[in-house]
């Protein structure tokens, strides 16, 4: 089974118990099991990732579309939907537009 890993998984990695100097096996795991066709990610997420100044950035930045999925239709199908029930409850303007722009 196929994992898909959003940004705090990354950056809890890195803050916490497996830093790239501590436990650099945690990051090449991460690279052979998406290899393997288990762990990925998507573009979103590389882009909050690399907005970053530091190892976890050049580390996202080192990594293409292979760990970082881009959109597919099904994506934004899915997308188109949970937009719509999102603007149909009572939340304001402003939590909208950071519910839409951020991968969280």
């Amino acid at each position: 089974m196929p994992y898909l890993l959003d940004t705090n998984v990354f950056i809890e990695a890195k803050n916490s118990h497996y830093g790239f100097d501590f436990c650099p096996a945690f990051w090449d795991w991460l690279d052979a099991a998406n290899t393997k066709g288990l762990v990925f990610s998507i573009e979103k997420v590389r882009d909050e990732l690399i907005a970053g100044d530091d190892e976890l950035a050049e580390w996202a930045k080192a990594r293409g579309s292979e760990f970082f999925l881009p959109p597919d239709d099904a994506m934004v199908s899915s997308l188109a939907a949970v937009s719509t029930w999102a603007h149909s409850g009572h939340y304001i303007p402003a939590a909208l537009s950071q519910f839409l722009q951020v991968a969280d």
